[in-house]
């Protein structure tokens, strides 16, 4: 087989063997053979041909020249290809009875001296040249690698070569100059499109429920029942069944169990509302306070916190839940009645939904959710449980755990398209962000909303900046997180409702309490706190792109920074591996302190009562103890009461479950009350007294033994400090006041010499007030972390509201704490007071009851 090519002016012959296998194929010819052909007119001739045998050292040595005659007899011993058409060529050719036929070669295979014939599924454009996959697949490595990309991005790139069928196209995402608001095609990873399912639409005048609780639902937009609520009645939602719902983001779960909780309500039996969040459970209650009082039902919240008052910040309700119809609560506020053997007050119980259920995957409340719902089955045998869920990996497994039959539905209930777009800093990330917020507001749907965004990235202190940057470019853009007060999340929330927003900036961590009605999504981070995103968190996420009410369609972009690696990944990888990621499995892990503590707030709450009961509901739950080991374990610490087969909870036991301790914390609290050593010690090592102060020894012992169980953390070091040293000494290291990194810099001469003199004093200030201890591993001790958690408290005590404790704490060290942090961890330090209080009147000190009571309400009323 010889194919004949013009390279330039040239042409070229190329004997490759035999035509079997050879499209496709790169093969290597036995020669290259240089013919020069003489112009007569209309007709051609050979003048010259040069068959070189070391075409591939560009040699001369190994050159042979043959006589026409010679040319002649091999171009008619084979089959005959032109890769470049020439009607001379081929009508001299012909002439001498040799029949042509024409192909494609790879041109780039072709100047290494190469041959590959192709056809159009094994070739592609590039600069107006054929090029064969394997060459173009070299291409795109050899791109990665000189631009600094890792090499795990290829796989995207040749599936965007397989779609464009361009080279060009292709390579020009990774040109630091590409558009992507001009290349949505390029930057499209995937379409989901929206729902097929074939559900027939049920009108909701055909339900069977109360008239009144109809025409509410009917006057609210519920016109028809989407297919969840279909499959959920179906499988039996309104004659109490235990349903496991699961379906995406806007499919219209929530619903699913109004359906049947407010059903029953009307028919005088309780219906509890749980979910993970205050803001959450708040938001629900008001929404239901407006719809169901008509209804003339009573609504009620249950979240045990938000007791200290504050500037712009709420103050909830503590309700009596055992005269309300409906009850909002978060899982630990009603989990806190069950432990506390308050379970009449929920008599009469009818449906318990039980919102975002997949959480007993989470990490730190995942147990404790666990531990509820089987509480709650066990001390309510005839309630209806409805669990509502993302879409996860394992539906079955869940389902199977709560003995609740499966309602799923994975369809979304509007298309939603993925972008992928790699960017080379962090002005060009904030420079298309600009640009793709205010092309989505200025898109309208076919419902009549603009287009709204949500941009989650990874620290507070970003959503702050990124905020501020769009809002410099004349988009309305406002930073949303847990440090804000109540009532400025609330003025955002209502603002982006009314679309006077066009985006909110918010961090990772916070997107299980977002329920903002956007159609865009924007990922400027895919880290959260100090890990990456996982599979189930980033599809909660993106699930928050599109409402069907509101949409016709919901986008995502990922933008991830080349070279930004965290945890020995660099971002573009694994925004790679999270589009081509599915769910996770969930699963209940228990670990030593949650078993113990799930034990004996099963046994606090009455929901066990005997050796036996405890044995059979543990059966099938995997803990990493044995049972009768904790049991006497318990007996020992005076947490339980044993009597042969029966099992009753202590004062202090029941002080401890109801106050959520681990049991090494209730210990530290029992113990600590009668530690004359522990004051002494606490005093010695505290920036805030010295030896011979003169102070109230039980408030220190009272606010040691809290502080002690959780410190301050969301401290900051200031920006224009930080960019300073961080500028000067060429390093990069962690805004969080308390990182290592950051102890370590504060904490040396050199870095205070390096930023201007107007902020030398506060760095001195941080290191004279408060390191100035003589701790083996200082500056990596604690002692920092207290005292900025004893000036917080302090400060509270002299009546000091969290915006002015934020206000002095950056004046004076340039440390930079959110307002509704320090109101936060007020709250928690309280309950902690609360836990002290109750161990202290579990064991008659009357004396610490009366001083904590005091410290509580200074705290609480400032």
């Amino acid at each position: 087989m010889l194919v004949l090519k013009k390279i330039k002016k040239q042409w070229r012959l190329y004997p490759i063997g035999s035509p079997k296998n050879a499209l496709n194929h790169k093969r290597e010819p036995e020669f290259v053979g240089n013919i020069k052909f003489s112009d007569e007119g209309d007709t051609l001739s050979i003048s010259r041909f040069v068959a070189d045998y070391n075409f591939k050292d560009n040699s001369t040595l190994n050159e042979k020249l043959m006589p026409p005659g010679e040319v002649i007899k091999l171009l008619r011993s084979q089959a005959v290809f032109l890769a470049t058409k020439d009607e001379k060529v081929e009508r001299f050719l012909k002439s001498l009875n040799i029949k042509v036929r024409h192909t494609q070669v790879c041109d780039y295979c072709a100047y290494e001296g190469n041959i590959t014939i192709v056809n159009s599924d094994f070739s592609y454009k590039y600069h107006n040249q054929l090029i064969c996959k394997d060459c173009a697949f070299d291409t795109i490595k050899h791109e990665i690698k000189l631009q600094g990309f890792d090499k795990k991005i290829f796989r995207n790139l040749k599936s965007t070569l397989e779609k464009t069928g361009s080279l060009e196209k292709t390579l020009s995402v990774l040109d630091p100059h590409f558009d992507p608001l001009k290349n949505r095609k390029l930057t499209l990873f995937d379409k989901t499109k929206k729902s097929k399912h074939i559900i027939p639409p049920i009108d909701m005048k055909r339900l069977k429920i109360d008239k009144e609780f109809k025409k509410i639902l009917l006057d609210s937009g519920n016109t028809n029942l989407l297919p969840v609520q279909y499959l959920a009645i179906k499988e039996g939602l309104l004659k109490g069944e235990d349903l496991l719902v699961v379906s995406a983001t806007g499919s219209g779960k929530t619903l699913v169990g109004e359906l049947a909780g407010i059903t029953q309500a009307l028919k005088g039996r309780k219906f509890v509302f749980l979910t993970p969040l205050v803001a959450l459970a708040n938001q629900k209650y008001h929404d239901f306070k407006k719809k169901y009082s008509k209804l003339g039902l009573k609504v009620a919240i249950k979240v045990g916190r938000n007791r200290v008052k504050a500037k712009g910040e709420l103050k909830l309700p503590d309700s009596d839940v055992s005269k309300a119809d409906i009850v909002v609560a978060t899982y630990e506020g009603i989990d806190y009645l069950l432990r506390n053997g308050n379970s009449k007050s929920l008599s009469n119980l009818g449906v318990v939904l039980i919102d975002e259920i997949h959480m007993i995957d989470d990490e730190d409340r995942g147990t404790r959710l666990n531990g509820l719902i089987k509480r709650v089955k066990h001390l309510y045998p005839k309630t209806q449980v409805i669990g509502l869920s993302a879409t996860v990996k394992n539906p079955e497994f869940l389902a199977e755990e709560f003995n609740m039959k499966l309602v799923e539905y994975s369809e979304r209930p509007v298309p939603l398209e993925r972008h992928l777009v790699y960017v080379r800093n962090e002005a060009q990330k904030r420079h298309i962000m600009q640009k793709l917020v205010k092309r989505e507001f200025n898109t309208k749907s076919k419902k009549g909303y603009r287009g709204q965004t949500i941009i989650f990235t990874s620290s507070r202190r970003k959503t702050h900046q990124i905020a501020n940057f769009l809002m410099n470019k004349h988009v309305n853009a406002q930073a949303y997180h847990a440090g804000l007060s109540y009532y400025k999340k609330e003025k955002i929330e209502k603002d982006f409702d009314k679309g006077k927003i066009s985006c909110v900036v918010t961090t990772a961590a916070l997107a299980a309490g977002v329920d903002f009605p956007a159609s865009q999504v924007i990922f400027d981070s895919l880290v959260m706190g100090n890990k990456w995103i996982n599979p189930n968190e980033f599809a909660q996420m993106l699930g928050r792109a599109g409402r069907p009410s509101y949409h016709d369609r919901g986008i995502v972009y990922l933008l991830p920074e080349v070279g930004n690696d965290f945890a020995g990944e660099s971002e573009e990888a694994m925004a790679l591996d999270l589009l081509e990621s599915n769910s996770d499995d969930v699963y209940i892990e228990y670990d030593e302190e949650s078993a113990y503590e799930q034990i004996l707030a099963d046994i606090s709450s009455t929901s066990i009562r005997t050796m036996d009961e405890l044995n059979g509901f543990y059966e099938n739950i995997d803990v990493p103890i044995s049972i009768k080991i904790a049991i006497d374990e318990m007996e020992n610490l005076e947490l339980i009461n044993r009597m042969s087969n029966r099992l009753e909870v202590t004062k202090y036991g029941r002080a401890a479950s109801v106050s959520f301790l681990s049991i090494a914390d209730a210990e530290f609290i029992k113990n600590t009350l009668n530690d004359r050593n522990y004051l002494k010690h606490y005093v010695g090592h505290s920036p805030m007294y010295k030896k011979k102060d003169k102070y109230d020894k039980l408030k220190v012992l009272i606010l040691a033994m809290a502080m002690d169980l959780e410190m301050f953390e969301n401290a900051y070091l200031s920006s224009v400090i930080h960019n300073q040293i961080s500028n000067a000494l060429k390093i990069k290291f962690s805004t969080r006041l308390f990182a290592e990194s950051t102890l370590d810099i504060i904490s040396s001469g050199e870095a205070i010499d390096k930023v201007d003199k107007k902020f030398q004093e506060a760095l001195i200030r941080i290191q004279s007030d408060f390191m100035q201890c003589r701790c083996q591993d200082r500056p990596f001790c604690q002692c920092l972390q207290r005292g900025i958690s004893e000036v917080i408290v302090h400060e509270r005590l002299k009546g000091k509201d969290p915006q002015d404790i934020s206000n002095k704490l950056f004046r004076k060290y340039q440390i930079q704490i959110y307002p509704g942090d320090i109101f936060s961890w007020l709250d928690n330090f309280v309950k902690n007071l609360d836990a002290i209080k109750r161990i202290a009147q579990a064991y008659n000190k009357n004396n610490i009851v009366k001083k904590t009571n005091y410290l509580i309400k200074k705290i609480e009323n400032g």
